[in-house]
């Protein structure tokens, strides 16, 4: 688990924005230097303020850390949790494309290496990122799911189980990939390819279809 966060300390609470400027200036920090390899002289050498400021209103590195995580997360459900248009197949496109655009974004795959890497050696780290990112994306995508089958237009079937299906068939070949730095593999074309692909796999399976 990460160290505790520290007792609060007493003193005037942060705006919204600034503690979100806070972390968001913080982010790079740990992308490029790892958990451990960030100091608290580091962090206020960045954002400014003092020591106090950043026990006093995140506990520490650690809860800073932790809203660093969240907010990359909450960008690849702002992009995902839309009222997508047109038909079933092109809002699945629509948002596989969207999401395949977030998750393989350079940030948010260096925040994914950081959480592996220090996954073991800090589990809470691991379970909160799991939380806010793919189960957080699975259940949006399980909504839309619902909605569907609501009106009709999609089969019977989990709609939770059905998000994770269509969202892991998109991320497999392409997030791979990269992480393993493999060159082209996030090609607009490419990418294209796949979340077509996926929709139509997902819409219509694989099975031979009888004359």
């Amino acid at each position: 688990m990460l160290p505790p966060a520290s007792k609060k300390r007493r003193g005037g609470r942060l705006t919204e924005a600034r503690r979100n400027e806070i972390a968001r200036k913080a982010a790079p920090l740990f992308i490029d230097k790892g958990y451990e390899g960030v100091t608290v002289d580091d962090i206020i050498e960045v954002v400014g303020g003092s020591k106090a400021t950043l026990y006093s209103q995140f506990g520490g590195k650690g809860g800073l850390f932790e809203i660093v995580i969240k907010q990359y997360c909450a960008e690849v459900d702002v992009a995902i949790d839309v009222d997508a248009t047109g038909e079933t197949a092109e809002q699945l496109v629509q948002i596989g494309k969207r999401f395949l655009k977030m998750v393989l974004s350079p940030r948010i795959l260096e925040l994914h290496r950081l959480v592996v890497s220090i996954g073991k050696t800090f589990p809470s780290v691991a379970v909160l990122f799991y939380e806010c990112g793919p189960k957080s994306a699975y259940t949006i995508v399980a909504n839309w799911m619902e909605k569907q089958q609501a009106a009709g237009k999609l089969g019977a079937g989990d709609p939770r189980r059905l998000a994770v299906l269509f969202l892991d068939m998109l991320i497999g070949e392409h997030q791979l990939a990269l992480l393993l730095s493999v060159p082209n593999a996030s090609a607009p074309k490419k990418i294209d390819n796949t979340v077509r692909a996926a929709v139509s796999l997902f819409l219509h399976g694989a099975a031979a279809r009888v004359p």
